[in-house]
């Protein structure tokens, strides 16, 4: 059975310079199956912080998020993608992120969470149109909650982060970036077949 590989892009306005980073990476995963998720089609409530997934290990929400959660728990390779608005993850991505709190009550409060099959790993991408120092401090800890409470170690998590990308063709016309989405993708693909 090919390796599994979910890409999720979560940035409102599509075919951006995030969107397009995403692409690039998922050029490399040839011969493996390769599923992309458009977070914007998708319907899906943000969390209440009503407390119940802590008891249940269950949201209360029945949406979009049911069927996501399980490819998010099911894959090889979680690709998320996220452009920096406000210096953090757009609003998109935090709502996925705060549901996959059931995640995070079924690892460290029910401690029920199933280990995974075999190994998983992630690849974080984000973009952003300034260069000042710092402007990822605030989103790759937010992002680095996905991965954690969806069971991908620090040690099998890479990231791609681009700056200086602020117009919406920006990335395309970047050499040094299209060539840095190429090398992460090849790196990771690398890495999965490797181990």
């Amino acid at each position: 059975m090919p390796l599994s590989v979910l890409a999720i892009t979560t940035s409102p306005r599509r075919h951006g310079n995030t969107e397009s980073a995403l692409d690039v990476v998922l050029e490399s995963f040839s011969g493996m199956s390769v599923e992309k998720v458009v977070l914007n089609d998708l319907n899906i409530s943000p969390c209440k912080g009503c407390g119940k997934c802590e008891k249940t290990g269950v949201c209360i929400h029945k949406d979009d998020f049911v069927e996501l959660a399980e490819k998010i728990r099911a894959c090889d390779l979680l690709v998320f993608a996220s452009p920096v608005y406000s210096m953090s993850v757009c609003a998109q991505a935090k709502m996925l992120i705060d549901r996959c709190q059931v995640f995070w009550s079924r690892k460290y409060v029910l401690h029920d969470l199933p280990k995974p099959e075999g190994k998983k790993y992630g690849i974080f991408i984000s973009a952003a149109g300034q260069t000042r120092s710092g402007i990822f401090d605030h989103t790759v800890p937010v992002a680095q909650f996905l991965f954690d409470v969806s069971q991908i170690p620090a040690s099998r998590l890479s990231f791609l982060l681009l700056s200086g990308l602020d117009k919406r063709n920006d990335f395309k016309n970047s050499p040094d970036s299209i060539a840095r989405a190429k090398e992460a993708g090849d790196a990771m693909a690398a890495l999965m077949v490797e181990s």
